[in-house]
């Protein structure tokens, strides 16, 4: 590792660490105690748009075939938006924690979104040990029937795969895992960059959790990028489903990165949303 990474390294542990010792802004439906009954929770990084959270909810409970939890971890930057996403999980009986502040913002956003995992698990899935956990972005939707227990039975990590020569590790766009197999190992989220090849958020966990794995024995959901509009940016204009289009990802739901036309590209994800709850 050059001198450079490093301190680069040393920069986000240290902000991590100052991160994940600061109180979380606000909880609610979201006990801490060990679980009894067999389930699942679903963990959903909020960003700054609490249209998608309200939308995510209704797919969720309306797909998810298995017992589950549904936690909230709002990272917004945006005050009024976690206001409203808090009050609405309040109201529906959500699991919501608001997170401190994120001094990976200064950072970037993989790095912020890494900590916001990391943070919701070392300090309430390690707690609740539940069956099974997973954390899905809030642009994403299970738009048919679907058992994650199903999935997890077959192997102990379910999500979209990310090779990197060598290396590979789940997307955490959508990543799920059996608690009993990641609960004695050290999970990590953070990017990372071994041998200066760039693993995405969720790269972290190739030391202690996906090195230990055999890829050949493994199976992975099928993607599939299609059109939203016409242009050819992805970030603007595509769509993106998972495993025989169980899953719709509807990509830069909290434009992140700027996009032309924004309100039409919610018009049209909106419109393609209530369709697909309709029928």
């Amino acid at each position: 590792m050059t001198p450079k990474r490093m301190l680069f390294r040393t920069y986000v542990r240290t902000l991590e660490a100052l991160t994940m010792m600061r109180q979380p802004v606000n909880i609610c439906h979201l006990p801490t105690q060990p679980l009894e009954q067999k389930q699942i929770d679903i963990i959903t990084v909020a960003f700054n748009n609490a249209e998608l959270i309200r939308l995510q909810e209704l797919f969720l409970q309306k797909f998810i075939t298995d017992k589950f939890t549904h936690i909230v971890v709002d990272n917004s930057t945006d005050k009024n938006v976690r206001k409203e996403i808090y009050a609405f999980c309040k109201k529906e009986g959500i699991a919501y924690i608001g997170l401190p502040k994120n001094l990976l913002n200064l950072v970037g956003g993989s790095y912020s979104h890494a900590m916001s995992i990391n943070y919701v698990y070392r300090h309430i899935i390690r707690k609740r040990k539940p069956y099974a956990f997973g954390i899905i972005d809030h642009d994403i939707f299970p738009t048919k029937p679907i058992s994650i227990f199903e999935k997890l039975y077959q192997q102990p990590i379910y999500g979209p795969l990310r090779h990197r020569d060598r290396w590979w590790y789940l997307s955490a766009i959508m990543s799920f895992f059996r608690f009993d197999f990641v609960e004695n190992k050290k999970m990590d989220f953070m990017p990372v960059t071994p041998e200066k090849i760039y693993l995405d958020s969720g790269g972290g966990n190739w030391y202690d959790l996906y090195s230990h794995l055999d890829l050949s024995q493994l199976s992975f959901p099928d993607e599939e990028i299609v059109p939203l509009r016409e242009g050819g940016d992805r970030h603007a204009d595509s769509l993106e489903y998972f495993d025989h289009r169980h899953w719709l990802h509807t990509i830069n739901g909290s434009c992140w990165k700027p996009i032309p036309e924004e309100a039409e590209k919610a018009t049209l994800i909106r419109k393609l949303l209530n369709s697909i709850l309709q029928s």
